[in-house]
């Protein structure tokens, strides 16, 4: 597991160990938690998480090196070519020979250079395919669940906030007695909460 994996399961870890120790709204069962250190915790997870993509700069300076070493190794070929054609021309003796061996020479050493760009592209091409399986795999098992499980926290969250409303409105009732809220006008309240949610 990667460092930046580790940070991230720690952080969940600081998250449930808040909704744990959270204090307890009077006569009920509902917590209240700090927003601003829930999402200061959000905050750092989501920093952390892009670092697994920094492979990505590694995957082009490769491809640059490839491409720079496939120009150099061509211009060596052709200068070696151009020479060895300038050589044999100036025997007049061997011309016709010469020139068909600079053309040979030349049409090997740009055969040599598309064969060594092609190998490039398909190495580069192969770095590629893998950098997307795995940044894939990392959306599958880590990014998606992750998602969901915040999902489901922030749902849990607002019932709790909403339950904990409701609880306070009946004790609001209960101190100002003589109140006329009655039981169909709370439910009409929470159909209209409900309604703007």
């Amino acid at each position: 597991m990667s460092d930046a994996s580790i940070r991230v399961m720690t952080l969940l870890d600081d998250l449930e160990e808040i909704l744990s120790n959270a204090s307890k709204v009077p006569f009920s069962e509902k917590a209240i938690v700090d927003s601003d250190e829930i999402r200061s915790i959000v905050d750092d997870i989501r920093l952390s998480m892009p670092k697994d993509i920094q492979q990505a700069k590694w995957v082009k300076d490769e491809q640059d090196r490839i491409l720079n070493e496939a120009r150099s190794e061509y211009d060596k070929v052709i200068v070696a070519a151009k020479k060895q054609a300038e050589y044999l021309v100036e025997n007049d003796i061997i011309k016709k020979e010469a020139e068909k061996r600079a053309d040979a020479l030349i049409s090997e050493a740009e055969n040599h250079s598309r064969y060594i760009k092609l190998r490039s592209y398909e190495y580069v091409d192969k770095l590629l395919y893998d950098m997307q399986n795995d940044i894939a795999k990392v959306a599958t098992e880590f990014i998606q669940p992750m998602n969901d499980y915040f999902t489901d926290m922030v749902g849990e969250m607002n019932n709790r906030v909403n339950g904990n409303r409701q609880e306070m409105k009946a004790l609001a009732e209960r101190v100002q007695g003589g109140s006329t809220y009655t039981e169909e006008q709370q439910t009409a309240d929470e159909h209209a909460e409900g309604v703007e949610e």
